[in-house]
């Protein structure tokens, strides 16, 4: 009887196994040749971004640099970096120090517009930088430049205009002056005569005092027209000057018994900086344009909306509304087509709000004219 020859398992064959380790060991080297190779591609690539990079920062920087505008880089309000540029407006700023702009800098009439130096030094005169920031998360961008030169030429273009205007209604002007004048002239002849009764006299007087005063007032809205730039502005609650405007008209509007309806919901922290009174008074010279045209019970209504940065005041009446060989021209000095008026009242509100940088428009409605006002606001 023969016997078998017991089978060894090929993991207890050393040839088999010595073989099989010989294989992993072949496979592991491939694929650590691969990884080499691919580590070595990345390396290389990460060198050539990193180059890149290196050189997109030398050329920003260059940039940035070059640039007539301060730059600021801020990390939780500290200064990380910033152009050489900020230097002119900012000589003390230093990286690693907290960011705030200085207590002398004085706001302007829009946001982030302030009034930088001395108006009284010959060396060093008075400027106008727009500061603009921006916030993504802990980081800040802020840019400081210079518009002293964009608001100059802005202030000497609406000059012109105005002077262009007028010199267009030169005309007008004479037809405004001519009638009261005439008329003053007249009554002060009556007085030159003796035989004139002193009751009459009087009455002379009272009507040549009336139309002097009348000239007086078209002589000072001219030069309101002229002028436009605020002399003094403050800051002012902007609730404050439409309740100033309301008690200046209200009685006008109650001896022709229309409804003055005011809603002004707005905060009484909504500030605007605007010189005193002129506000008020654009806002009085819209609102007696509206009750011109109103009939008794009717209601002119003032509403007040904010927009981000700016106030919205919306004036509707419920006349006839604007006339539509006028509408284009409504805010021209003696665009008008009432018998009474110069055509001044509107003008100068309109100079009034260009000079506060804001706006007005006026459309028609079924019901009405709106008129449609914006104004900067300083701070909330």
């Amino acid at each position: 009887m023969t016997k078998s020859v017991p089978t060894i398992p090929a993991e207890k064959d050393p040839t088999l196994a010595a073989k099989h380790l010989e294989e992993a060991f072949a496979i592991f080297y491939a694929e650590s040749q691969k990884l080499e190779t691919q580590q070595a591609a990345l390396q290389e690539k990460i060198n050539q971004l990193s180059s890149e990079l290196q050189k997109s920062n030398q050329r920003l920087g260059i940039l940035l640099n070059a640039i007539p505008a301060g730059v600021i880089l801020l990390e939780n309000n500290i200064v990380l970096l910033h152009n050489p540029a900020v230097l002119q407006f900012l000589p003390n700023l230093s990286t690693g120090n907290h960011f705030e702009l200085p207590n002398d800098w004085q706001a302007s009439i829009a946001p982030g517009e302030y009034l930088i130096g001395n108006a009284e030094d010959r060396n060093s005169p008075q400027k106008m930088v727009q500061v603009i920031r921006i916030d993504e998360g802990i980081r800040s961008f802020v840019q400081i430049q210079d518009i002293t030169a964009n608001i100059s030429l802005h202030q000497e273009t609406q000059r012109e205009n105005r002077l262009t205007a007028m010199g267009k209604m030169a005309a007008g002007i004479a037809h405004q002056f001519r009638t009261p004048l005439a008329t003053a002239l007249l009554y002060s002849s009556h007085l030159c005569d003796d035989e004139v009764q002193p009751e009459m006299a009087k009455e002379f007087a009272f009507r040549l005092r009336k139309q002097l005063l009348d000239l007086e007032k078209l002589s000072q809205d001219m030069l309101r027209f002229i002028s436009n730039r605020p002399t003094k502005t403050v800051l002012a609650s902007a609730k404050q000057l439409i309740d100033e405007a309301q008690a200046s008209i209200q009685a006008l509007f109650e001896t022709k018994e229309v409804k003055l309806n005011v809603q002004c919901d707005i905060p009484e922290t909504v500030m605007l900086l605007v010189e005193p009174k002129s506000i008020p008074n654009a806002l009085v010279a819209i609102l007696e344009n509206a009750l011109a045209v109103s009939k008794p019970n009717d209601t002119v209504s003032l509403t007040t909306s904010i927009d981000s940065k700016k106030l919205i005041i919306t004036i509707e009446d419920q006349g006839p509304g604007i006339a539509s060989t006028i509408i284009d021209s409504l805010f021209e000095p003696f665009s008008t087509t009432s018998a009474n008026g110069t055509g001044l009242g509107l003008s100068i509100a309109k100079n009034t709000l260009d000079a506060h940088r804001g706006t007005i428009a006026v459309h028609n409605t079924k019901r009405g004219a709106v008129f449609k006002i914006t104004l900067p606001i300083t701070q909330q």
